[in-house]
């Protein structure tokens, strides 16, 4: 059974954050998105995709802006719509940049480019050094602008570097889940960095499938499920991928990525995980995913994760998220 990676609980009170910042009421919206004040309260909790994305509509309804008031100027909803019509019809991804770095300008106000040397490629947004932007803000504007790059193209483009204008926060291991790799902070301005070669590949997106792909915003360009850059990726996906009741040995998933079972694990240390490691996560996420869904009992969950009863289940979960799975809104077990 394939889980779509969590998020951080640290995404969820940065925009309460924003929220507050604007004087807007987010309790409602934590409700609905079935996010308690327990969960708001432990560093290792997660939320799903759809529970991040459902908090971060909400913020833009409730501030009609697509900055939630937390850029220069305020963004209209719908001004993305119209950016992305007006860059749907370009023929490649290298005239597409450009137009986007029109777009930010007309809309924000503040100075975007893409520059090219040899096969490095970089696509910068420069804040006002007097009132920078919110890091929220910033994640948004990068992440958005990478993934829908990628869509336009039906290629993923693999970042090489991502460059962000803030101090780096107390655990930064996130941020390889958004971008792919792990960025530079307290760079001049947010940027990101990639190969060229990506710029000729013509764009192959339709104008229905533009309005496809916004009904799923912002889910589909916030959070990816994953990039099979690093080993970690690569071992995650076939893990997942694996139809079998029992986990696949090291040694088997090494064989699958042409590689030797130590190699792998010498990989896997240097990315700072391991396959014990990768493995509780993918049950954490699974967990969660169900739990939210509130469809099984925490009996049914955990036998159906492999735990031989569910009280080991309960001590796992603790150890993953610091709160018992009954603290996720959806359960109907205790």
């Amino acid at each position: 059974m394939m889980a779509n990676r969590t998020v951080a609980i640290d995404f969820i009170r940065a925009a309460m954050a924003t929220a507050a910042a604007r004087g807007v009421d987010m309790r409602g919206v934590l409700r609905d998105a079935r996010i308690t004040p327990e969960m708001i309260g432990h560093d290792r909790v997660r939320v799903t995709r759809e529970q991040a994305a459902r908090v971060m509509q909400s913020l833009w309804e409730r501030t009609d802006d697509e900055l939630a008031g937390l850029g220069p100027r305020p963004i209209p909803r719908g001004t993305f719509r119209m950016i992305t019509l007006g860059i749907i019809h370009t023929p490649d991804l290298r005239a597409a940049l450009s137009r986007f770095t029109e777009f930010v300008m007309l809309s924000t106000g503040l100075r975007s480019e893409l520059s090219v040397d040899g096969a490095r490629a970089r696509l910068a947004i420069h804040g006002n050094p007097e009132s920078p932007l919110d890091p929220l803000v910033v994640d948004i504007a990068v992440a958005v602008t990478h993934r829908f790059a990628s869509w336009l193209i039906r290629k993923q483009i693999r970042l090489t570097a991502v460059e962000l204008p803030y101090p780096a926060p107390a655990d930064g291991s996130e941020y390889h889940l958004i971008y792919g790799v792990l960025p530079t902070f307290d760079a001049p301005c947010a940027a990101f960095t990639f190969d060229s070669m990506y710029l000729p590949v013509p764009v192959v997106r339709t104008e229905p499938e533009l309005e496809e792909f916004l009904r799923s915003a912002p889910a589909g360009l916030l959070f990816r499920s994953r990039y099979d850059v690093t080993t970690a990726d690569r071992v995650r996906n076939i893990l997942e991928r694996n139809t079998s009741a029992e986990w696949l040995s090291t040694e088997e998933v090494a064989k699958r990525l042409s590689l030797s079972a130590q190699h792998v694990r010498r990989l896997l240390r240097e990315e700072g995980t391991s396959f014990r490691a990768i493995q509780e996560d993918i049950l954490r996420d699974r967990a969660i995913e169900s739990l939210v869904q509130g469809e099984e009992t925490i009996e049914e969950l955990s036998e159906r994760l492999g735990y031989s009863e569910p009280s080991a289940f309960r001590r796992a979960f603790r150890r993953w998220t610091g709160i018992a799975p009954g603290s996720y809104q959806g359960t109907t077990g205790p």
